[in-house]
């Protein structure tokens, strides 16, 4: 559907740099094997993959051609925006192949780049018109608008028309993680994926410099992942954030930060308390969950084993911490629920994470019986003898040392009634080793 009528009164082919940016381009008119105005520095599709599209000795448009499932990039010629601008991308479009749209403004996240929008699924041989928004959250002189593709065709997916003029800018919509996450949807889809949203939670893990787990209280659909370097970021900082809802692989994200404030740090992690077979399961994905007890049955490949509180199986990977778990041995787990690769498994993200289970003695014999559990003022621990020297430490879910003591008769009676609510591990440093005891505080 090629717009001949329009010819006369707008400029085919050729693409504005100024503050205010205004593109009309019907990729009427090439230099070589190169449409005017486009195959911007950005651009990382092959120029063989560029292609006119002509019909009657008349180059109505531009063929793209990326078969394999990784996206290449079609980017304009650098452009000036400023910060807080919204640009709409209006292409016409057939063939068949995904296509997307973004923008490369020099933002400190995303290596520059905005998150993309949603895919455009393309399989039909008539022209049809979609309209996509992009946000600018950095002024440049180097801004380029992106076309996005994938899964083509190998004749193509083809662009006759690409206008990009300033649109609306939206606000972040205010949305807890819990709102982000609970779903109806067969596959666990966020209702709010492709939103921009402002949201806050407590740092729970980190994931190496790719990503980190926010946590918003306990309970199903209280976690996320979000995509974006941690930096200085550490486990029990509260911060808030502005970012976009997204899916990646199954897995609902916040990606395209604009805005990360950190609120307080040190802050407490409550784990949830879940079932082996509730940690394969969407209302606990990135939930930081503790499941007590589970025994390990199988070892499998790349830093899997496999534990079993009785109700069903659930993997345990060593993404972020690798843990030597004895087959056979049965634990108390701590960590964060993750869904990648088509399977759900539990991230634990230290060594505190991961602790025999003695609900009344363990390996040396000297805890009796420790109780209540969960406790709210007292906790009470009973030793079967006196070491020479019995040193006790208390540990936090983020792994931080909140009391030490010695103890120099048969019991320890801890006081609670102040401390956080969370999960703690009650270290004995005796004179031949160490024993552990686990304790939930619930007020």
């Amino acid at each position: 559907m090629k717009h001949i009528t329009l010819a006369a009164v707008l400029l085919l082919g050729a693409l504005t740099s100024s503050a205010q940016v205004d593109i009309d381009s019907e990729f009427s008119d090439w230099t070589g094997a190169i449409p005017d105005g486009w195959f911007g520095s950005k651009t990382n599709l092959a120029a063989s993959g560029v292609e006119p599209v002509v019909e009657a000795n008349d180059t109505i448009g531009v063929r793209l051609i990326n078969a394999s499932t990784s996206h290449k990039r079609f980017s304009t010629t650098a452009q000036t925006v400023t910060s807080g601008e919204a640009y709409d991308i209006t292409f016409w479009v057939r063939g068949q192949g995904d296509i997307r749209t973004g923008v490369f403004d020099e933002r400190t996240t995303g290596s520059g780049y905005s998150p993309y929008n949603p895919y455009v699924t393309v399989n039909t041989s008539t022209w049809e018109s979609h309209t996509q928004t992009v946000s600018i959250a950095n002024s440049s002189a180097l801004a380029e608008f992106i076309l996005s593709v994938n899964n083509t065709a190998a004749t193509g997916i083809e662009i006759d028309r690409v206008t990009i003029v300033t649109g609306t800018v939206v606000p972040p919509t205010a949305a807890t993680i819990a709102e982000i996450q609970e779903s109806t949807a067969p596959d666990g889809a966020s209702p709010l994926v492709g939103t921009v949203v402002a949201t806050q939670g407590t740092v729970s893990a980190l994931n190496g410099t790719s990503g980190f787990f926010l946590q918003d209280g306990t309970g199903p659909w209280t976690g996320i992942y979000v995509f974006n370097a941690p930096g200085t970021l550490a486990i029990g900082d509260a911060i808030t954030l502005t970012g976009t809802v997204a899916e990646f692989n199954g897995q609902t994200q916040l990606t395209g930060l604009s805005s990360l404030n950190v609120v307080s740090s040190g802050n407490a992690l409550p784990a949830t308390l879940i079932s082996t077979a509730a940690g394969n399961t969407e209302p606990y994905e990135s939930v930081l969950a503790v499941v007590a007890p589970a025994t390990c049955t199988a070892q499998g490949s790349f830093g899997q084993y496999t534990v079993n509180d009785g109700g069903g199986t659930l993997l345990v990977d060593d993404v972020i911490y690798a843990h030597p778990f004895v087959v056979g041995t049965t634990y108390s787990i701590t960590g964060v629920v993750q869904y990648a690769f088509n399977e759900w498994r539990m991230l634990p993200r230290f060594a505190a994470d991961v602790e025999l289970y003695n609900s009344v003695t363990d390996l040396n014999g000297t805890v009796l019986r420790s109780y209540p559990n969960p406790a709210m003022d007292l906790f009470t621990i009973e030793l079967q003898r006196t070491a020479v020297r019995t040193e006790l430490r208390m540990i936090d879910a983020n792994g931080r040392l909140v009391r030490s003591e010695l103890i120099t008769g048969d019991r320890a009676i801890l006081d609670v009634s102040g401390m956080a609510e969370g999960l703690y591990t009650v270290s004995l440093m005796l004179d031949n080793g160490a024993e552990h005891v686990r304790v939930m505080v619930q007020h």
